[in-house]
């Protein structure tokens, strides 16, 4: 019964505070779209909008873990990496071993899973920060996809796997879908099962989760798992779609879902998190891409206003929960 009681004023004060942090995102994502609308002839359109959204598609996979570790309190920084890895891993073995499709996704899921479930075993078995592990095996998994790089000597990828990204239902590409219908049910199941409230419960206070019954361990362990796994995934369909290896994948998406996931109303500080929040956090980071390429700014400048972005959320994330 106490165990119900915890769970459900953790349930309360967190929904209040997800609903407030995705719908905050949501509202300032719709100004954008106006000012953007108002101000530009070429972005309100079919084309344009579709583009933005095909392209988070293939992010929001892997938000999906990343968000679920920082509402435990816990960050992965490889998971870059592991985006850039699954597919280069997966295309080494059609293009050089000549292994078929399924078996060579399999095998690419697989090894991202044991590296995340690896990482998340050194991290709860030696008590280690997991900022400082995954800069490590972030740095380690780079450099097993860049020897594929180099192994593949600019080979195209088998045409079966450069089709994967490109399947769709009723002309619309199907990652888009999935990311629509996994947000839907991720949402709910955020809110509304009590398997996936213990998650803000370790968030919010793993001693009084551990005393009362949650098996943090094991769910850290999972979760970053389940975060190589969503990673891997979403490596594999954008391999798929930039058709060959190429080792700019990936670079820089651990702090870009980051970013997305803070601006949706999880924080660093754990016992936070909304799906829909980190979602919409993508969609707004693609939209200001997406209008400043529309006003011809610098590439450079480009990545200094997300960094700009990313400071402003930590630190009013910081002001907001460090003393809570």
């Amino acid at each position: 019964m106490a165990m119900s009681s915890t769970e459900t004023a953790i349930s309360i004060s967190r929904k209040k505070r997800f609903s407030f942090g995705a719908l905050t995102i949501v509202l300032i994502t719709a100004i954008l779209f106006a000012f953007l609308t108002f101000t530009s002839d070429t972005f309100f359109t079919y084309r344009n909008i579709y583009a933005i959204f095909y392209g988070v598609s293939f992010q929001f996979i892997a938000v999906i873990g990343f968000t679920y570790l920082m509402i435990i309190g816990e960050i992965d920084l490889s998971v870059g990496s592991v985006y850039a890895f699954s597919g280069m891993f997966m295309g080494y073995l059609m293009v050089m071993k000549d292994v078929p499709l399924i078996p060579a996704i399999g095998l690419s899921l697989l090894a991202c899973v044991v590296m995340g479930a690896l990482t998340g075993f050194l991290i709860v078995r030696f008590k280690l920060n997991s900022m400082m592990v995954t800069i490590a095996t972030m740095t380690l998994i780079r450099g097993l996809a860049s020897n594929f790089v180099k192994r593949m000597y600019g080979a195209t990828y088998p045409s079966v796997m450069r089709h994967l990204s490109k399947i769709k239902f009723k002309d619309i590409y199907l990652t888009i879908i999935i990311m629509i219908i996994l947000v839907v049910i991720l949402e709910i199941l955020l809110r509304k099962s009590s398997i996936f409230k213990r998650l803000y419960s370790v968030g919010e206070n793993r001693q009084t989760a551990r005393i009362y019954g949650v098996k943090s361990n094991r769910i850290i362990i999972s979760l970053f798992a389940l975060s190589a796994l969503a990673a891997g995934i979403g490596g594999i369909l954008l391999n798929s779609r930039v058709t060959y290896a190429d080792t700019a994948i990936g670079l820089g998406l651990e702090f870009h879902l980051l970013t997305a996931a803070v601006l949706g109303g999880a924080s660093l500080y754990g016992g936070r998190g909304s799906m829909l929040g980190s979602a919409v956090g993508l969609i707004f980071l693609a939209t200001i891409l997406n209008g400043m390429v529309i006003f011809n700014i610098e590439p450079l400048l480009q990545q200094l206003i997300v960094g700009i972005i990313l400071i402003i959320a930590v630190y009013v994330d910081t002001r907001l929960n460090k003393h809570e």
